[in-house]
């Protein structure tokens, strides 16, 4: 019986606030297409409120959890780390003439240098990665090829980017005199 009373208020409070919470996180988020899914995860909190009938105020705790979860969701986005532009990298490679040797031993070096950054790389991120990056397919078809969520398959994208740059970085340390 508890369980049926706290779904009808969760979605009493859907129907007559959803709009206003939506539109709450979208003037709060860079990414406006990330407003639905942390919208529900205020639903899904509220659906864990043991007594919400001792709620003084619901559209003020609404948005009090409204305005926690947007910290949280922007504490996680500022921790993901900046990406690598590998595509601009292959680009730059592909443009180069094939007529000045020094520059066709730049080309060789720098290819080798991607490899074994890419072998350095688990069998999952590295994948992600040339699935993204060369193949063109979004992080949604990357988890259907993969057979993980689209939240793994992000995450895998992050990591393996965060490992390319690291070892890029570590690579131009080495090499500063």
């Amino acid at each position: 019986m508890q369980k049926e009373a706290r779904y009808t208020f969760v979605s009493a409070m859907a129907s007559r606030y959803g709009q206003r919470l939506r539109r709450f996180f979208s003037l709060r988020l860079r990414n406006e297409v990330d407003a639905p899914d942390l919208a529900q995860e205020v639903f899904l909190r509220l659906m864990r409120v043991e007594h919400h009938e001792t709620i003084r105020s619901p559209e003020a705790y609404l948005f009090t959890v409204a305005s926690h979860v947007l910290h949280q969701h922007t504490l996680r986005q500022a921790s993901t780390p900046a990406s690598l532009d590998i595509s601009a990298m292959f680009a730059e490679l592909q443009l180069i003439s094939d007529d000045d040797p020094s520059v066709n031993a730049d080309t060789q070096q720098r290819l080798k240098e991607f490899e074994r950054v890419l072998a350095l790389l688990p069998p999952k991120f590295s994948t992600t990665l040339l699935l993204h990056r060369l193949a063109g397919l979004s992080i949604e078809e990357i988890g259907q090829q993969l057979g993980v969520s689209r939240p793994t398959a992000k995450k895998y994208l992050a990591r393996a980017l965060t490992l390319c740059r690291d070892a890029i970085e570590e690579k131009e340390c080495r090499d500063v005199p």
